[in-house]
């Protein structure tokens, strides 16, 4: 059983330094830690949330998006729409997958399922899961606590 913060150290982003790099980088350090984070999740969880073949799709859908926002046609402005739609997507597809490996691990190998709020995954992706990552100590050590507690008012 591995120790419920090696996730956490392998990544080893704070959420406020990633939506500056974020920012500063004009979103190219996101794919960037995309990929960081689904090998990490691998190599921790035994769980794939990632291939390669999607994470080339995904910067290949990212980077023809690009192009269609720089041509100033109505035609190519809509079809701009439906495929950042489309990028968004798959973006919460992939944290979904990464929401439901998180779980899992956190529920098999150290007893406690992990809150991860839905509605924060679709809103702010991947922002949302770099802090769960980085709360997963925090949510186990809470989870412990409450377990105390509860054999406490058991045993008085």
């Amino acid at each position: 059983m591995s120790d419920i913060s090696t996730l956490k150290e392998k990544i080893n982003t704070k959420t406020f330094h990633f939506i500056l790099l974020s920012l500063i980088t004009v979103g190219l350090y996101s794919y960037i830690w995309l990929y960081k984070v689904s090998m990490a999740i691998e190599e921790v969880t035994h769980i794939k949330v990632m291939s390669t073949t999607f994470l080339i799709g995904y910067l290949v859908f990212m980077g023809m998006g690009s192009l269609l926002v720089q041509i100033f046609n109505p035609v190519a402005s809509g079809l701009g729409l439906v495929w950042a739609i489309t990028v968004w997507s798959i973006t919460v597809i992939w944290c979904f997958r990464v929401r439901k490996a998180l779980r899992t691990y956190a529920s098999i190998e150290h007893g406690f399922k992990p809150r991860i709020n839905r509605l924060f995954s679709v809103l702010v992706t991947f922002f949302h899961v770099n802090y769960c990552i980085n709360a997963l100590p925090r949510d186990k050590q809470k989870h412990e606590d409450k377990k105390q507690l509860k054999n406490e008012a058991i045993n008085a």
